[in-house]
């Protein structure tokens, strides 16, 4: 089983690789779904995958947005000589990618990226069927439904075992975008679920914030057993501490040592084991950032530890309802009266600490850090070689490394001269052996010596340094590939105005009855996100409507002849996606992606496929696995007044909104020039007479005007 190792730049690629990972991602600067990363620089990544290659590790690239189509030219000729450089797979969320990067690099590896939402073995086959060789799993998926998938689909699997996780299914959360134009599918989230909100029971909550995820040893010993492929750890935007730690230990889990994962003095912010086992462990609503490990409690100002504390830690002072009160780095550590720079577990010291300390959280582990600092700077990654070295008398002497199926024969002098006292076997593997700065280790050397000739050690150490030097550079070439000459589409240069048609999408029969009252024709009816492998067989997912929100629900409206519509939340962004829609028989209608501005839905002119714009509607900001109400309904409001109304669905999925709903409608005379067929109206908690006051003032197109994004679009 593959470790995937986070590499957000250069120092945390080396320390991943040096930790045991087989495989590193990281992203290119400027796209990417973490772009406010480091990332790395052109030339550094270049640099990162020779790095990698020389020490048998594969290199993943990031390329897991949903792009505008001048980006995707964009991205394609900056990816030209990272792929001619020899990446050994790209990770992609934007089908109108994959098409550009399915016709024109035949022999390219395609990872289908978690922004993807695949939650079933449908989806996953189906990403198979389009030329994808892996696919990231959903991270909201139980142990029981992996297996199902995997005993249902051969594309290799990869699962996200440790890190943080994300409140709404990736791919499917829009809030940041909605209120602030800053998209999570493109790289750019705002983590507005990280913020502390004041609930409708009035308590300041951080009310959308999940604990990390840290799968141990019986977690990954069960996902190796059913023949997950890859198991891969967040932290990219962590630093290379943390990085060597996480994949150490998990190099550790699949050599089978079962020690304590230590990943929680580096970076903690509170820790669960995620979906794995359909637990209530997954949300911290007391703190949302990295707030440490519980170092003590205090009562009576005494200080009880529950670690050790050394000067040079860094700690932090909270009280009683998790507020930090202040924090800083530990330089005197008073025990028994007696100034000590080092106190133990479970003794009580005297610290100077603030009013109203409640307990002490541990933020910064001096003794730690440094322990794997030095881990980094003294740990060295290598390949094993095997060599033949060929020293007679009269002839060239020879020597082969070889590693695989590369071979690197060099010969130097011709040798001539006797040998005074015989060179021992053992002294000729030693200095063989001694291969210095290189990524080689000598596992065994076949050696045809004759014992009489003379082997100039100078000699021996040249004749090294040049079939090193080959075999480097055979390794390094052997990724290369041939320069591309990509094909792209063409598409018309403005769109044509067109006469549209006015649906609606409603939740129950009185907002039915009412659009019906208006004259509205075709009529939607609410289905659900996510197709969740354990929900395949329930009646409100196997009971496909005309609109499909997920491929799964569309792969089953296309084997029962079911004519449909594509939801907005499939993300699309571009034309190509457009025209790789446009290839299922069973759509009638792509609703484009509400982050789309008005000026960049202009450019969207491919006439493969009709096309459809929400106009007015509370549009779905999350949509949420995990059952955190304990009511059907509730209201938040965050610290800038912004609003928000989480509800349950039927299947005890938490959706969000946000407090007021979109309305383009006054906007009409502009959107009736974008070339589309199909203005959609969505209607959530409206009842029958708000239903027929905002069908009404279309014909006036008037009303309050909401953009979400439709003004500046998003970054």
């Amino acid at each position: 089983m593959n470790i995937i190792g986070p590499a957000g730049n250069y120092e945390k690629l080396e320390a991943a690789i040096k930790a045991g990972a087989t495989e590193v991602y990281f992203g290119l600067r400027g796209f990417g779904a973490r772009r406010n990363n480091d990332n790395l620089g052109f030339k550094e990544l270049l640099d990162a995958i020779d790095y990698a290659h020389l020490r048998g590790v594969k290199c993943l690239l990031t390329l897991n947005t949903i792009m505008k189509d001048i980006e995707l030219k964009n991205v394609i000729k900056n990816f030209l000589p990272i792929y001619e450089h020899g990446i050994d797979a790209v990770i992609v969320q934007d089908l109108g990618l994959i098409s550009i990067l399915k016709e024109n690099f035949k022999d390219l590896t395609l990872h289908g990226s978690t922004q993807m939402t695949v939650s079933n073995h449908i989806e996953a086959n189906f990403l198979k069927s389009i030329g994808l060789s892996r696919v990231v799993l959903a991270r909201e998926l139980s142990f029981e439904e992996i297996k199902k998938i995997r005993e249902n689909t051969d594309i290799e699997l990869e699962v996200f075992v440790s890190g943080a996780m994300c409140i709404s299914y990736s791919g499917n959360c829009y809030i940041s975008s909605f209120i602030g134009g800053r998209s999570g599918n493109r790289g750019m989230c705002a983590y507005t679920c990280r913020k502390q909100f004041k609930q409708d029971d009035n308590k300041l909550r951080y009310t959308l914030s999940p604990n990390d995820q840290l799968l141990t040893f019986n977690e990954i010993k069960k996902l190796e057993e059913i023949g997950i492929n890859a198991i891969k750890i967040e932290g990219r935007k962590k630093n290379e501490n943390y990085v060597f730690e996480t994949v150490s230990y998990y190099r550790d889990v699949l050599n089978n040592i079962n020690r304590p994962s230590l990943s929680y003095k580096l970076f903690n912010r509170g820790y669960s084991k995620g979906y794995f086992y359909l637990d209530d462990k997954l949300m911290n609503l007391n703190y949302s950032s990295n707030f440490g490990y519980l170092l003590a409690s205090v009562k009576n100002n005494k200080i009880h530890l529950y670690d050790e504390l050394e000067t040079g830690d860094g700690i932090q002072f909270v009280n009683s309802n998790f507020q930090t009160i202040s924090g800083e780095f530990v330089n005197k550590i008073i025990q028994n009266g007696k100034k000590v720079t080092k106190a133990t577990k479970d003794s009580y010291v005297n610290l100077d600490i603030p009013k109203n300390t409640a307990f002490i959280y541990k933020n910064y582990s001096k003794k730690l850090n440094d322990e794997i600092k030095q881990k980094i700077q003294n740990t060295k990654r290598t390949i094993d070689i095997q060599a033949k070295l060929k020293a007679i008398l009269g002839q060239p002497l020879s020597l082969t490394f070889s590693y695989k199926n590369f071979c690197a024969e060099v010969q130097t002098i011709t040798l001539n001269e006797l040998c005074k006292k015989t060179i021992s076997e053992n002294d000729i593997y030693n200095k063989i052996s001694e291969l210095g700065d290189t990524t080689f280790k000598l596992t065994n050397l076949e050696l045809n010596y004759d014992k009489v000739s003379f082997i100039p050690f100078s000699e021996l150490k040249e004749i090294k340094r040049q079939a090193s030097e080959k075999l480097k550079n055979l390794i390094l070439n052997s990724y290369h590939k041939d320069k591309v000459e990509v094909k792209y589409e063409t598409f018309p240069k403005t769109n044509e105005k067109k006469d549209f048609i006015i649906s609606a999408l409603v939740e129950n029969k009185e907002q039915e009855q009412a659009c019906k009252d208006f004259g509205i024709k075709k009529i939607y009816h609410s289905g659900y996100d996510i197709s969740k492998e354990k929900n395949l067989n329930t009646p409100e997912i196997k009971n496909v409507g005309t609109l499909a929100y997920n491929f799964e629900q569309l792969l089953r409206g296309k084997k029962q002849n079911i004519i449909q519509s594509t939801n907005w939340n499939m993300n699309i962004f571009n034309n190509y996606s457009l025209n790789f829609m446009a290839k299922f028989s069973n759509i009638d209608t792509v609703f484009l992606s509400p982050e789309l501005s008005y000026k960049q839905l202009k450019h969207l002119t491919s006439n493969s496929i009709k096309k459809g714009l929400v106009i007015y509607g509370y549009l779905k900001g999350m949509y949420i696995e995990h059952d955190l109400l304990k009511k059907s309904y509730m209201q938040i409001q965050g610290e800038f007044y912004d609003r928000y109304i989480l509800r349950k669905n039927k299947l005890n999925n938490v959706e969000l909104y946000l407090y007021k709903p979109m309305n383009l409608i006054p906007k009409l005379d502009l959107i009736e020039n974008l070339g589309i067929d199909e203005l959609r109206l969505d209607f959530t908690f409206e009842n029958y007479e708000q239903v027929l006051k905002i069908l009404n003032s279309l014909k006036k197109r008037s009303g309050t005007y909401n953009p979400y994004a439709f003004e500046m679009g998003v970054s």
